[in-house]
């Protein structure tokens, strides 16, 4: 039955080189290995760092100084999520920028989510004021205007009109109008390995009662292309080393059907 079958015999060189073969391909495949258990790592170490941050910025609070130039500076954490979770379209931070996405379907579009609340407290004392009086009653003027810089300005203007009424004065009328310049400057700055946002203004008496940013992140998208490495049989045509059936190794041309092994590194 396998009388037609060539006889093969193998000598002892042709079996150390076959056996080195081996070995040399199951090192390849185990180098292979711990390379791709070595970026699971960092990709879970990334996450895990991801998630810390997360919660130091949700404990997080408005942190507020005024710089030498007199700016007002406020900054508070940043919060980074992977666009990919099944669980961010649940997240309640989102959620509140649904007017926002919505304009926007393809979330992977969008790089950073800001949001911020602010208070004024301003005061006008002594303002320049203007009386006037007829048979009618008294008018009083009121002027204030102060400007920080083209972008950072206020004006206040109004009159009161008074009437008298015996021996007193009433209210006839009033109107007062305010007017505001406010300029922010932000920036999301990287210190130590931690995102901040920081915003600026000049404008004095401003607080900020909240201030929120959101990174979104693709870690698909980030994450290198990987080649993967693997076993295959093929049918190869080259030139080359040749051990020949009477174990001499001479280069020349060859052609041949075999059990290929290619590593990540010579894959393109």
């Amino acid at each position: 039955m396998f009388d037609g079958l060539p006889n093969i015999k193998l000598g002892k060189s042709t079996l150390i080189f076959i056996m080195g073969a081996l070995a040399v391909l199951l090192f390849l495949r185990q180098c292979n290995q711990i390379k791709d258990l070595k970026q699971e790592i960092n990709q879970i170490e990334i996450v895990a760092d991801r998630n810390y941050n997360n919660l130091l910025a949700s404990q997080d609070s408005i942190n507020t100084y005024i710089l030498e130039n007199g700016e007002l500076v406020s900054e508070i954490r940043s919060f980074e999520f992977d666009i990919n979770s099944k669980e961010i379209e649940s997240k309640e931070l989102l959620k509140r920028y649904s007017k926002v996405l919505s304009k926007n379907k393809e979330l992977k579009k969008i790089n950073t989510l800001i949001s911020t609340s602010l208070s004024i407290k301003d005061s006008i004392i002594n303002s320049s004021s203007q009386i006037e009086q007829d048979s009618n009653g008294i008018t009083v003027n009121f002027s204030d205007d102060k400007k920080w810089d083209k972008y950072n300005w206020r004006a206040f203007n109004g009159q009161l009109r008074l009437g008298l009424n015996d021996s007193t004065y009433s209210i006839l009328s009033s109107r007062f109008d305010f007017n505001q310049g406010i300029s922010l400057k932000t920036a999301i700055v990287e210190d130590s390995g931690i995102s901040m946002l920081k915003i600026t203004t000049p404008y004095s008496g401003v607080t900020f009662t909240n201030i929120e940013n959101i990174n979104l992140v693709n870690d698909r998208l980030n994450a290198k292309q990987q080649k993967t490495a693997g076993f295959s049989i093929g049918f190869g045509v080259g030139y080359g080393i040749n051990l020949n059936n009477n174990q001499v190794i001479s280069t020349g041309p060859n052609i041949g059907v075999g059990l290929f092994y290619s590593p990540k590194w010579l894959r393109f």
